[in-house]
């Protein structure tokens, strides 16, 4: 277990953690909230922030948005002016709805989202909106501001899938009057493959599953995820095992077998090549 000596704690009971000013330093750690990081349009910095997310350094410039998933390991490496603002959420505020929980697969794809790229420039400037929005609902504290400031939260992510749907779904999967039905399944078989990832799944018995041919679910599935089938059935896999990782008493062994693997030397590998690190190295970072 991390000791918590050495870390701010910036995580509250709250549905919402608003984080005014990011601290200039964090250290490695992980945990079980989702976090969004802003750099406000009128803040300024000599130096750029430097976030570490998952074995890749990010440089938030200003207006630029940084997404930090459940279980990504993660540090403050610079943060000299406290120029970022953060928020933290559990991922039940997602996963719970059947609408966003479609999309997860979709969302947590992502993580520097910078105004200088076209297609997200619109997407950017509408995420900051609402992070500031937030800000200002949490100082005024209006006796509703907790579900006022999770409205705001659900408006971002509404308009974060919609811009989703809008740009990456692939054309050919939908019919001349824009039925969805493909998409829907894909999804289905996404949600399917998550909550059965510790069972022996094949590409051809969930495509059966939601009626589709092998040849034509796998270019599907890989169209619309971005991933093929394996990657994804591992991936799911890892965030399991990350999740069982934060309960100290369960040997990693166990862990291993909970999560679909069918060796602990096969876990070792995958979480080393995936999370560039070993398990055991990984439980030691958890933050409560």
């Amino acid at each position: 277990m991390t000791n918590k000596k050495k870390y701010e704690c910036i995580i509250t009971a709250e549905p919402l953690n608003l984080i005014e000013k990011v601290p200039t330093r964090f250290d490695l750690h992980w945990h079980h909230y989702n976090e969004i990081l802003v750099y406000p349009v009128n803040s300024a910095s000599k130096r750029n922030p430097l976030i570490f997310v998952d074995q890749s350094l990010y440089e938030m410039k200003p207006r630029d948005v940084l997404l930090i998933w459940s279980s990504e390991m993660h540090s403050v490496e610079s943060n000299s002016d406290s120029v970022l603002m953060g928020l933290q959420f559990p991922p039940s505020l997602l996963t719970d709805l059947p609408e966003f929980a479609s999309f997860s697969h979709l969302f947590r794809s992502y993580h520097l989202l910078s105004p200088e790229d076209p297609q997200m420039a619109d997407l950017v400037a509408f995420i900051q909106l609402k992070v500031q929005q937030i800000s200002e609902i949490y100082r005024q504290k209006s006796h509703f501001y907790g579900v006022e400031s999770l409205i705001r939260l659900y408006e971002l992510f509404m308009h974060f899938g919609t811009h989703l749907q809008n740009t990456l779904m692939p054309q050919d999967i939908t019919d001349r009057q824009g039925n969805t039905k493909t998409i829907d399944k894909i999804n289905y078989a996404c949600r399917y493959i998550a909550e059965n990832c510790d069972k022996d799944l094949s590409l051809d018995s969930v495509a059966e599953l939601i009626g589709f041919s092998p040849c034509y679910f796998s270019r599907i599935f890989k169209q619309t995820i971005q991933r093929n089938f394996v990657e994804y059935l591992t991936l799911q896999r890892l965030k399991r095992a990350q999740t069982l990782l934060s309960d100290s008493d369960n040997p990693i062994t166990n862990i291993a077998m909970e999560s679909g693997f069918k060796s602990i030397s096969t876990f070792n590998r995958v979480f080393q090549r995936y999370k560039g690190c070993s398990p055991s190295d990984f439980k030691k970072h958890y933050l409560q």
